[in-house]
């Protein structure tokens, strides 16, 4: 096993791992100084798992603290940049990876890209761990907002006259995932909504009277889309689907450069949400981008990630 899920393995103690965010964020800040605008927390472990490696945003004003032009470049051209952080809290190993974007680039991307990177992610919950100050707290719930507002716009021309809030997101879910390399099944994506029920119910019914959604009972909601809308919506997924896997694949060609064992960190991720297990050779963990293209398909062939 890679450092990576030797660090994650299921041996933290809920009681004492409960503060690792905190603990972990002061080491962020300490590593990119008065840069540092926000540090967000989401994923996983901010849902209550803690076989799993913490997942962070590092919100900066510029990329000038970061270790090299090429990174600010990088940072710039293809956002975010994802790095590996490994500590030791209360004598546990605590392994999380972060990822840096500028506020700016965060708040442009969750409003206007058309792919799906940035606001499917922060339609879930999130915490924001650490905010240079109480305006700033309330533009990152504006921005987690927006998100909501993003993927329901995108998901309704794909959904029925009728449905509930969980098919909303369960469908919406689904469609961002089949937008990314990413190896989630339909029963990781009913549990990924069952975590974020609270959030994402609130988020839909703030959201419903400005998408016109009429309640129907319960959680439940009729919407009829027009044809034109349903075609749009088709046509969208479809080119978020192409451009989705391309910037999927040129991110992790970009993480070769940038992120610890980038390819001991990715199987580790396709094995804990598809099963799928394969050792990479020396050459392959050495040189990830030149080797591990033969690794990577037969991980696909094998259905850990589609």
């Amino acid at each position: 096993m890679s450092e990576i899920g030797a660090a994650a393995s299921p041996t933290a103690d809920p009681a004492t791992s409960a503060h690792w965010p905190a603990h972990c964020a002061v080491l962020l800040r300490e590593r990119f100084g008065d840069s540092v605008c926000a540090i967000l927390l989401y994923g996983s472990f901010l849902r209550g798992k803690r076989d799993t490696v913490l997942d962070f945003y590092v919100l900066l004003d510029d990329y000038s603290a970061l270790s090299s032009r090429c990174a600010a470049i990088g940072n710039r051209v293809l956002p975010p940049n994802v790095y590996h952080l490994l500590t030791t809290i209360d004598g546990q190993e605590c392994a999380a990876k972060y990822a840096t974007v500028t506020l700016e680039q965060f708040e442009q991307a969750i409003r206007h890209d058309t792919h799906v990177y940035f606001w499917a992610r922060f339609a879930q919950a999130f915490a924001v761990v650490y905010a240079r100050d109480a305006a700033l707290t309330a533009r990152l719930g504006d921005a987690g907002r927006e998100a909501c507002r993003r993927m329901i716009a995108a998901t309704l021309g794909m959904l029925p006259d009728r449905f509930t809030t969980a098919e909303l997101w369960q469908r919406a879910f689904a469609l961002t995932y089949g937008s990314e390399l990413r190896s989630e099944n339909q029963a990781r994506i009913a549990e990924l909504d069952a975590a974020c029920q609270p959030h994402l119910e609130t988020m839909t019914a703030q959201l419903a009277k400005e998408f016109g959604l009429v309640p129907c009972g319960p959680q439940r909601w009729s919407y009829r889309s027009s044809d034109r809308e349903r075609w749009r919506a088709v046509w969208a997924w479809r080119l978020r689907r192409v451009t989705g896997k391309l910037l999927s694949v040129l991110r992790l060609a970009k993480a070769a450069f940038t992120f610890n064992d980038p390819l001991d960190y990715l199987l580790w991720k396709v094995e804990r949400h598809s099963g799928i297990r394969v050792e990479p050779t020396v050459m392959q963990r050495r040189h990830p981008l030149l080797f591990a293209w033969p690794l990577l398909w037969q991980l696909y062939r094998q259905g850990g990630f589609r």
